[in-house]
């Protein structure tokens, strides 16, 4: 794990500031994270509606029972697959 322990301090204007922390909110992660992922390049999306969360419950709810192999690793490969596309960082152009 890394060791964070040096600490940057920059100016910003308020309003600067509000939309960091916004931002920030809407992908669920501290101003810290938020900074740091968009210093390596990296999109955060915004946390999914409860919507989403509700889908991927049931898609789990499905594969939990009792399917052939075969079924439950399509359930798992949709879950993913909807999971990257939804949630994963984008890396800019």
């Amino acid at each position: 794990m890394l060791i964070r322990n040096v600490q940057m301090n920059i100016r910003v204007t308020p309003e600067e500031k509000k939309l960091f922390e916004q931002a920030a909110a809407r992908c669920g992660l501290t101003l810290s994270q938020y900074i740091r992922m968009r210093l390596h390049n990296q999109m955060p999306r915004p946390l999914p509606s409860d919507n989403y969360r509700r889908v991927l419950d049931a898609l789990t709810a499905l594969y939990q029972k009792d399917n052939t192999p075969e079924v439950q690793r399509e359930i798992l490969d949709t879950l993913l697959a909807v999971q990257r596309a939804v949630t994963v960082p984008q890396k800019e152009g």
